[in-house]
């Protein structure tokens, strides 16, 4: 992604992460259990550099807006936590997955149960930030504060290129 203007068109990124996960189920739906795993790490690990990119970079200058109701900063890295939390737990529930095992099929069910939860917390939170977070940083930031501050989370929070 190119350094964009503004904090808001940082939901692009949120939709990117969004894209990646859906592509992680489809190859669980496929049952393509080395792809479905494969993708859901290179997820975990794109998500995890984004949100502590988050936390470093652009929660501390939140503070700068005031007090926002729904948007306190550890509203924010609780989500974050709790986030990291449940897709741990979704990590092992897909690597425990045996195809020989004679429950495979409703354990592949219970995954997409627990995914879901996920998903649901995930949404929340992005919706937050792109609602109070992202807003606030672009009326509390002048120009060249924002243009650096938005290089540097790019920067920080941008995946290696996946060959």
């Amino acid at each position: 992604m190119s350094v964009p203007s503004d904090f808001v068109s940082l939901g692009a990124l949120h939709r990117e992460l969004e894209e990646l996960f859906l592509l992680h189920q489809e190859a669980l739906m496929g049952m393509d259990l080395p792809v479905a795993r494969e993708r859901l790490t290179r997820y975990r690990a794109d998500l995890t550099r984004h949100l502590e990119a988050e936390e470093a970079l652009l929660l501390p200058e939140l503070p700068r807006a005031g007090r926002i109701r729904g948007a306190a900063p550890e509203l924010f890295t609780g989500e974050h936590q709790r986030m990291l939390e449940l897709l741990a737990k979704c990590q092992d529930a897909v690597d425990a997955l045996e195809p020989s095992a004679p429950d495979y099929r409703r354990a592949v069910l219970r995954v997409f149960d627990m995914e879901s939860t996920f998903k649901h917390l995930e949404h929340h939170h992005s919706l937050r930030e792109e609602t109070h977070l992202f807003p606030a940083l672009d009326r509390v930031l002048d120009g060249p504060e924002r243009q650096a501050l938005l290089a540097a989370f790019l920067a920080r929070a941008e995946p290696p290129e996946h060959g």
